[in-house]
């Protein structure tokens, strides 16, 4: 983690004469995107990993001393940062170390076919920061090397890492081939310990809607299930109500002759198949068709 830098108010530098902008144009639409991707990302709202108060910018001037000029890396990641309240003050529109208390943990550079000396003056001016990480990117292979390159602080120079993991922040980066913002490519992006790139915005939203959607196929399957179990059992009952109509026709007949079938208009009519049962079960006993009604009718 870098080291926190402690001074009291009346020690703090006169910055009325530094230049903290200097107004440089991007190199390209390309580069800006990969910027934004590896900001906006970590404020999208979904789960980075990172619980302390942090800053992740583009562009912006790192000042580790009024008598050094400063650096605006392509994105830089601070965390456990002080901040301040007041954005617009002049003080704080670049990251001055001694008014956010430490350095940066990591800087980013992201090589274009513009000269940026990354693996030159840039390397020694971070390392001279105390940046404990330093990583360029070169998607283009501009520096004629290996895409990703990333550098650790030992003592006072930086040393190769092997790995793009930063245990101090808790994230790391990854190389990923996809799609950002409608343009395909291969993109740099901050990832999780198991390498899956953490989603940004729009991603968290495809998820989500893609989460509503299996839920309302589900919820559809589910209706199908409950439409299609509603269906058999109204054909089992209608099949029941037909076999008991069948029978009580039948007894009808055999006890009261043609007469009995005048009760059979009213009983076809009755959808309760508790109350076929019942009128089925009591033809035999019944001595006239009142005493059949009366099982129906009570």
């Amino acid at each position: 983690m870098s080291e926190p830098l402690t001074l009291d108010p009346s020690q703090l530098p006169d910055i009325s004469n530094l230049v903290l902008e200097d107004d440089t144009p991007l190199d390209s639409f390309i580069n800006e995107k990969q910027q934004r991707l590896l900001t906006t990302v970590l404020y999208s709202g979904g789960d980075t990993g990172i619980t302390v108060p942090f800053i992740a910018a583009a562009n912006v001037g790192l000042f580790s001393s009024i008598r050094q000029p400063g650096i605006a890396p392509d994105v830089f990641l601070s965390i456990n940062i002080t901040g301040a309240e007041d954005w617009w003050e002049r003080k704080v529109r670049s990251y001055l170390f001694w008014e956010f208390g430490k350095p940066p943990e990591i800087a980013i550079e992201i090589v274009s076919p513009t000269p940026g000396n990354e693996l030159g003056s840039k390397l020694t001016d971070y390392a001279r920061m105390r940046i404990p990480y330093y990583v360029v990117y070169d998607p283009l292979r501009e520096l004629r090397g290996s895409t990703l390159r990333v550098f650790e602080l030992q003592n006072q120079s930086y040393a190769p890492k092997t790995d793009a993991w930063f245990p101090e922040v808790g994230l790391g980066l990854t190389l990923w081939e996809g799609e950002f913002e409608k343009v395909g490519g291969t993109w740099l992006r901050w990832c999780y310990p198991s390498g899956d790139p953490i989603p940004t915005g729009d991603e968290l939203a495809a998820q989500k809607d893609a989460q509503l959607s299996r839920k309302d196929a589900q919820l559809s399957q589910k209706d199908a299930q409950l439409s299609q179990k509603d269906a058999q059992l109204l054909e089992e009952q209608a099949r029941t109500k037909r076999a008991f109509i069948q029978m009580i026709e039948l007894g009808l007949k055999l006890k009261f002759g043609e007469e009995g079938l005048l009760l059979l208009d009213e009983i076809s009519a009755i959808s309760d198949v508790a109350v076929l049962q019942a009128i089925a079960s009591g033809t035999a006993a019944a001595n006239n068709l009142d005493e059949i009604r009366q099982i129906y009718q009570s």
